[in-house]
């Protein structure tokens, strides 16, 4: 996660393109003890997730207890309306619905 490792440390990536991204982005997220966050206008603070744990919120979202079986944009909106984000969401919820 680029953007925490920012606001950590204080340390861009190497390529022009992504530290203009970052630094445009940047007031879109926080850090709190050490977790990453990003908030918006129209939506709460949402804890930024990464990797496996991406793929496990899906599955419980589609499949587990509260699960329903539903299509790529539900699934994505379902994730944001219980609190998780991460920057592929809407393709990752494409391919796994």
């Amino acid at each position: 996660m680029t953007y925490q490792r920012y606001l950590a440390d204080e340390v861009l990536p190497l390529e022009p393109a992504k530290a203009k991204r970052i630094k445009k982005n940047l007031s879109k997220y926080t850090l709190i003890d050490g977790k990453l966050f990003r908030h918006g206008f129209t939506h709460h603070i949402l804890v930024c997730m990464d990797g496996e744990q991406c793929t496990r919120i899906m599955a419980e979202l589609h499949e587990g207890i509260c699960g329903s079986h539903i299509g790529s944009r539900s699934l994505s909106s379902k994730a944001i309306r219980a609190g998780y984000y991460w920057s592929t969401m809407r393709e990752d919820c494409t391919r796994y619905a």
